[in-house]
């Protein structure tokens, strides 16, 4: 029914493991790549604080947590996929990451490629105060405000997903959360989290909390475009780098024709 109401259940599993430009094999490689290289940043960046509580206080943490663990799991699919023979994979990749599994995850690619987009945007043109003394933390800035971007464009470029227009609503409901968010640490420490969020501003606070909330649906629907039409012009060329596409949808078309006929018999039985 929840799934029904959201569109859920027109996610197509194999969408996570093949892309309209490259094969599986090049896809593993480059997601592995980023994966390693995400994860090494998670790391570095996670000891650079002295508490649990002001790592995860920060939106540009939580976000790119969720793109180390995103580009983890499509990693990890992606290997898994290829490690069945071209006419199971389809049926392999339906199992693993289908139901709410699958669900779950197409919402998460829904926020990752959205906050990645608005995080490197807020972040210089809103926060950034100077150069950072220290070439380690140059690079931290740089990998979470910047490189991320770059990652989720590469995911844009690369994979064959898609976006529903009501998963903005989930979208801009973790945005929401996070504003919630905001208001307990200011409650408990003291301090806004973001400078642009303190209230003390007046009415130019509303604009930057307003302007975020219509940034956010402004990026995702722009997005939803480019996903569409990417997959519309480079249909041919996902078909022509994934040949075993073609074997499951001969094996699926066989499938349904196998339960026609069967559903036909019975009730000629009948």
């Amino acid at each position: 029914m929840i799934a029904h109401a959201f569109k859920l259940d027109r996610f197509e599993p194999e969408r996570i493991v093949t892309s309209n430009w490259v094969g599986p094999k090049t896809l593993a490689a480059v997601r592995f790549i980023e994966t390693l290289y995400v994860w090494i940043v998670i790391v570095a960046v996670w000891i650079s604080y002295d508490t649990a509580a002001d790592y995860l206080k920060y939106f540009t943490n939580l976000t790119y947590f969720g793109l180390s663990v995103y580009l983890l799991c499509t990693s990890l699919w992606t290997i898994g996929y290829l490690r069945q023979p071209a006419s199971s994979r389809g049926d392999w990749i339906n199992t693993k990451a289908g139901g709410w599994l699958g669900y779950l995850h197409w919402l998460l690619y829904s926020t990752v490629i959205c906050f990645h987009i608005v995080v490197p945007i807020v972040f210089w043109t809103l926060l950034s105060d100077g150069p950072i003394p220290t070439a380690l933390g140059r690079w931290r800035n740089y990998s979470v405000h910047l490189l991320d971007g770059v990652l989720a464009i590469s995911e844009l470029v690369l994979n064959r997903h898609f976006l529903q227009p009501i998963h903005s609503l989930f979208v801009a409901g973790v945005m929401l959360f996070y504003m919630f968010l905001t208001f307990v640490v200011h409650k408990t420490q003291g301090t806004w989290v973001y400078p642009f969020l303190n209230w003390d501003q007046g009415p130019k606070a509303a604009i930057y909390y307003i302007g975020l909330c219509v940034g956010l649906f402004v990026v995702f629907f722009l997005l939803l475009l480019v996903h569409k039409y990417r997959n519309k012009w480079l249909a041919n060329c996902a078909a022509k780098v994934n040949p075993e596409l073609s074997h499951h949808e001969a094996s699926h078309m066989a499938k349904v024709e196998g339960d026609v006929e069967a559903g036909m018999t019975e009730k000629h039985e009948l």
